[in-house]
Formats: structure tokens, sequence, C-alpha cells
């Protein structure tokens, strides 16, 4: 008899209907294996499929996070999406844990809004040179602002900070050329524009998946990184206003926090779509 496996399809960073990124919660994944899940997450095909797993002493849950194509050791929006999913299965209160292969991460939640805390960053240099990021993005050397950084809050991702927001809506990231630039590792191609004005950023995501360079419309991991970039280099503390997704016309909104210390939360409201059961054979 096929084994039944609940799950819930919430959109994460939504403020507007059908608004934010989509996300598949599969609410208790004991008994599916690695490759259970890595199929489970090919099938479904959204940016990320999260598997909830017993937590512990510290923790409400445990996270497995895949794309269609790996395993996540960290990403916010399923993090973010995961935390509302069981603050409401589970009567949870407004301050709790959940255990990423990252790390452990607080979250808090307060006025439809759920934050994350993410763990410290770390940043490195990318050798990139500005003529080099600009033709991988379709854009003039001139709209390159500063030095491109290898940042990692969790998921190490390169940060690319533009020159104005046109710039960023322009981009046009170039398969080959963004391969070559933007690869942490053999299968793993990321790279997050952003640009910020009056406590407003706008920012986009590009990542390759078989053979494209896809956009995805909200990612929290980068906004952790982008927190911890400002905190790295002396822009702490802010409150920022993050919009992405623009282009695609798939709106997300993200709140960073960067303290004076140095502690970043990213933060967004999560809307429930639908809930159904998948079962294996």
């Amino acid at each position: 008899m096929p084994t039944p496996y609940r799950y819930q399809i919430v959109n994460v960073f939504a403020e507007s209907r059908f608004g934010g990124n989509p996300l598949a919660v599969f609410t208790a994944a004991q008994g599916l294996s690695d490759d259970d899940m890595q199929l489970i997450a090919c099938q479904f095909n959204l940016s990320e499929t999260v598997f909830l797993l017993p937590g512990d002493a510290e923790a409400a849950a445990s996270l497995r996070i895949f794309t269609p194509s790996y395993e996540l050791p960290f990403a916010g929006h399923p993090t973010i999406g995961s935390a509302a999913v069981l603050h409401a299965l589970q009567g949870l209160g407004d301050s709790f844990s959940l255990r990423t292969k990252a790390g452990l991460i607080p979250i808090r939640h307060q006025d439809g809004v759920f934050r994350l805390t993410a763990v410290p960053a770390t940043q490195r240099a990318a050798n990139l040179a500005a003529a080099d990021v600009a033709a991988m993005l379709g854009l003039a050397a001139a709209d390159i602002a500063a030095a491109p950084v290898w940042v990692n809050a969790g998921s190490e991702q390169l940060l690319l900070r533009l020159a104005s927001r046109e710039a960023v809506l322009a981009a046009r990231p170039q398969h080959e050329l963004f391969v070559r630039h933007a690869t942490l590792h053999p299968g793993r191609s990321v790279a997050y524009l952003w640009h910020e004005e009056g406590n407003v950023a706008t920012v986009r995501l590009f990542f390759e998946q078989q053979g494209a360079v896809i956009e995805d419309p909200g990612t929290g991991s980068a906004c952790a990184n982008l927190g911890g970039w400002c905190a790295l280099n002396g822009l702490a503390p802010l409150s920022w206003r993050i919009e992405q997704g623009e282009v695609i016309q798939r709106p997300n909104v993200l709140y960073l926090d960067v303290a004076a210390d140095g502690t970043v939360q990213v933060g967004g409201k999560v809307q429930t779509l639908g809930d159904g059961q998948f079962s294996l054979p």
C-alpha cells in the first residue's frame, strides 16, 4: 500500500495575491530517504521543497531543503515558510528555533511577519574584474558599483553591487559567462544583484540549472548574505525593505534588519495556498 505524506503549498515573502516565492512543505517526512526527497523536489520543480523532521531540545523541527537538483544547507524562504506552517500546525509561540544543516536558526513572529536570525557571515574576494561582471550580466562596466564578493551566512553566493536600480532591472545574464564567473563549485552557479537607495533595495538572484540561467523570485538566504555583507563592511545598524521579483512579475517583499552588533534578521509574510497528499508506492 502506498505511504502517504502530507504537504502544504505556501507563498513566502508574499504581500499580494499570487506574489511571493512558492514552496512545498512536507510536514512529517520521517521514512523518506535522501533519494526520495531529491526525487520529490524534482517532481514538484519549485525552487525549493522542504522536508520537516522531528526537532530536539533546541529546535521545533529539523529541516532538509532540496532544489530540483541538490540539497542546500540553508535557504531563507524554506526556513520562513516552514516556520509559518509549524506555527499554525503546532500552535507554537512567537519565538522558537529551527535546525538546518547550516546550524540552529532562531525564529520570531510579530504582526504576521516571520523573521529568522542568520548565522554570522563570512566573505571572500571573488577576484573578478568589473568588465567581466558587466559582460556576464549584459551591462556596462559603469553599472558595477563595487568589487564582487562571495558571502556566506549559511549558503554562499556571489554578491554584485550595482550602480542603480535600473541596472539591476536591466541585467540579462549570459549563460556561458555566468557559469564561468559565478560558479561556486561544479553544479552550483549563483549571483545576487543589488542596489539600495532610501532604505529600499532592489535585488535579483540568478542561478544555473539544467543548462539555463533561472531567476529566483524571492531569496531569503541571499538577503541574509546581503545583511552579513553590510555588517562586515560597516553599514550597520540598518532596516531595509527588499524588493525582488519585479522583472518576472512575481513581487516579493523581504525585511532586512542589521543590528549595531552585526546580528542579521530576515523577515517576510507567508500566505497558505493549499495542501495535499503525496503517495509513494
